[in-house]
């Protein structure tokens, strides 16, 4: 026995290892993501393999572990094995997370290596990086606390996930419906965020507003001044808003006019919700930010980790910042006149170790390291990757920029004890909006202000009201969420919460989900026909909603965001030493067991969901149905017209370059992402092109 054996998350990665390091430090070898899962209920307890309203947690507590022997993965556990027999010390060198530490931990507890276990951490994959990350190795007892938080989330998902799933299916499956009622721990009250907002616009009632103006001039010039009250005090009496209106005629009387010397910070740095949230703006979804966002650090090394938590950076990155700034303004996109960074500290700006606290990585930027091979290496990215990339730099270009100054003036009136105004600013210095253009988290609002040209009258200014109105107008209903405002909405959970002082703790939490797993979790509710895609924007199915009107009666806390939010607060104390992880996953499992018993109890009435789950052929499908037909010379069997399970078996098997499977489509992301290899839009969408993909790259899995 003796040697170094160094343990990464995935070929590239593994790829990347080698060509920093050579064999320094061992021999390297790859995971491929998981490669060892948690044990079926069956294998715990035969009994579990029928399905019953049953809690699913193993006397232990615990599920073991178990290889996952899929897609040839045997061969690499194998390999693996043999290598720890032979090795005294493992470095783990996988992704710097709570997954990436259970990936590598997992495979040495599983195998009870008895050796020196060491830690790489790290948050860009170039080789300066990488050796800088080896020659600052910890001890592995030192992230305990990670792996502990790793696996709490594992066990309580697999025990209180399946526990529920069971028990809503068992008691709510309506008929003819394939497959089970999925719930989770975060994926069902996203469902709930969708369903109450869909349940909202069903009952909204328009109801007719009045925007209030008036014209007044002091014999020059004219202005017109506006009513904007708060969103809830606006006019719908139109009675009250002719009285107002009246008011002006005549009205002779002094303005208020404020003038303000304002300077605006640039908005904060990137983490990964936020850059889904404004790449949800070009219509991505929230896998494909992450999947672009990924190529960019893993293959091309030009920016940090992209499952970013946190929207800060060290106050060490500050020595950087000059070199970072003269590195981007070679870029062409770049087009700043500053020269020299503005550094700003603390909480309020984005260098800071206080803001860090708790958190794995720091906010996505531009890769120091890289930054002499930027320039040469925007010409081999895709038009995603470059788009993805500009929008990183450019935030960080702005992030180190000095403030806008501009000047605000407000011209004001009271009537009615109502204020009417016009606002304009006057720009000073753009400061960070050279790089930016503008805030692409503020309201229109400010834009608007700065078109304004306001007469040069002073404070106290007399002027007649010349002519007043009301604009009539009608209230709209609530916007349906896209992926991008929805993982905001998930973030700020604590919005949900009902008492204030709950909603108060709740700010500092990281929300529901985990920027790593939220893309998965829309991704799995769209895949699951939870989720349906209108207009680029995501509405509840009928399935969905009917789902959700039971558990809104019968377990509502399943499908609060604020509570599973508490949950998630929970889970990250283990990380920081505060929670221990049996009492966290205890109460986890212990609102599975209450629903569980409340669907028990409801499945004894036989209740079901009352929907008609039978899909309807697409216009598509019955047109080539009906063609058929005619070519056989007979009729449409019954029920083709209106089922589409019944035309889809008149139709026969698909050809073959159509419409890949959903598991075909999920074997090649992986490819695609573990080996890091393009997959197109195009070949996803075409069987026989996604089995040439598949077939071609498989065999990358394993170098």
């Amino acid at each position: 026995m003796g040697g170094s054996l160094v343990i990464a998350e995935k070929p590239s990665q593994a790829r990347n290892l080698r060509e920093a390091l050579g064999n320094r430090y061992g021999r390297i070898l790859s995971a491929r993501g998981h490669i060892f899962k948690l044990a079926e209920p069956a294998e715990v307890n035969e009994a579990w393999k029928k399905w019953s309203y049953e809690v699913l947690r193993p006397e232990s507590g615990f599920y073991p572990l178990r290889p996952d022997n899929s897609h040839g993965k045997d061969k690499l556990i194998s390999e693996i094995k043999v290598a720890l027999k032979e090795a005294d010390r493992v470095i783990i060198a996988t992704d710097c997370d709570r997954e990436g530490q259970a990936i590598g931990e997992n495979i040495l507890r599983y195998f009870k290596f008895k050796g020196e276990v060491l830690r790489a951490m790290f948050s860009a994959e170039d080789p300066v990086s990488l050796r800088q990350s080896f020659e600052a190795l910890k001890p592995n007892e030192h992230y305990r606390p990670l792996y502990a938080a790793a696996v709490a989330r594992a066990q309580s998902d697999q025990i209180a996930n399946l526990t529920a799933t069971r028990a809503v299916t068992i008691a709510l499956k309506p008929h003819g419906m394939k497959g089970a009622i999925g719930i989770g721990r975060v994926k069902t009250p996203t469902m709930g965020i969708v369903c109450a907002r869909e349940r909202e616009i069903q009952g909204f009632e328009a109801r007719p507003y009045f925007d209030l103006w008036v014209d007044v001039s002091d014999g020059k010039d004219v202005l017109r001044l506006k009513h904007f009250p708060a969103h809830e005090a606006r006019v719908f009496d139109g009675g009250l808003a002719q009285k107002i209106t009246a008011s002006f005629d005549p009205w002779k009387g002094p303005l208020q006019v404020t003038f303000e010397k304002k300077k605006q910070p640039p908005p904060r740095l990137m983490d990964l919700p936020l850059l889904q949230q404004r790449a949800a703006r070009w219509g991505w979804s929230a896998q494909k930010t992450l999947d672009v966002a990924q190529r960019l650090y893993e293959t091309h090394k030009l920016t940090t980790y992209p499952r970013a938590e946190t929207k800060y950076l060290p106050e060490v990155e500050k020595q950087n910042a000059q070199a970072m700034l003269d590195g981007l303004r070679k870029l062409p996109f770049v087009k700043v006149a500053y020269e020299t960074p503005t550094y700003r500290m603390g909480k309020r700006g984005c260098f800071s170790d206080e803001g860090l606290a708790g958190a794995s990585h720091h906010a996505i930027i531009p890769n120091f390291k890289t930054r002499d091979k930027w320039a040469r290496v925007l010409g081999a990215l895709s038009v995603d990757e470059r788009r993805l990339f500009e929008l990183i730099a450019l935030s960080y270009t702005a992030a180190i920029g000095p403030d806008r100054l501009y000047d605000r003036t407000e011209i004001s009136l009271m009537a009615e004890q109502r204020k009417f105004a016009a606002s304009g600013i006057v720009e000073q210095q753009p400061g960070w909006r050279e790089a930016l253009g503008a805030d692409p988290d503020a309201s229109k609002k400010s834009d608007a202000e700065a078109a304004a040209i306001l007469p040069p009258w002073k404070d106290h200014q007399v002027v007649d009201a010349v002519k007043a109105g009301a604009d009539q107008k009608t209230t709209k209903p609530p916007a349906r969420f896209n992926e991008g405002t929805l993982i905001k909405a998930m973030q700020e959970a604590w919005k949900y919460a009902r008492d204030p002082k709950t909603a108060e703790r709740l700010k500092g939490a990281a929300g529901i989900g985990t920027p790593a797993t939220r893309a998965s979790i829309l991704e799995g509710l769209k895949t699951q026909n939870l989720f349906e895609i209108i207009d680029k924007h995501l509405a509840p199915s009928a399935l969905a909603l009917a789902i959700y009107d039971v558990l809104l009666k019968e377990a509502p806390e399943i499908l609060d965001p604020a509570a599973t939010a508490e949950m998630e607060m929970a889970l990250d104390g283990i990380l920081k030493g505060e929670q221990d992880p049996r009492t966290v996953v205890d109460t986890i499992v212990a609102r599975a067991a209450a629903l569980a018993a409340k669907m028990e109890q409801r499945g004894q009435s036989g209740a079901k969901l009352d929907i008609d789950f039978t899909a309807k052929p697409s216009p598509k499908m019955l047109q080539a149905a009906r063609a058929k037909a005619k070519r056989m010379g007979s009729r449409l069997p019954k029920g083709a017209t209106t089922d589409r399970n019944a035309c889809s078996e008149f139709l026969g098997p698909r050809p073959k370059g159509n419409g890949p499977s959903d598991a075909q489509i999920s074997f090649a992301r992986k490819i695609a992402h573990d080996a890091n290899v393009d997959l197109p839009a195009a070949t996803l969408g075409d069987r026989a092109a996604l089995s040439a993909f598949i077939k071609k790259n498989k065999g990358k899995l394993s170098t």
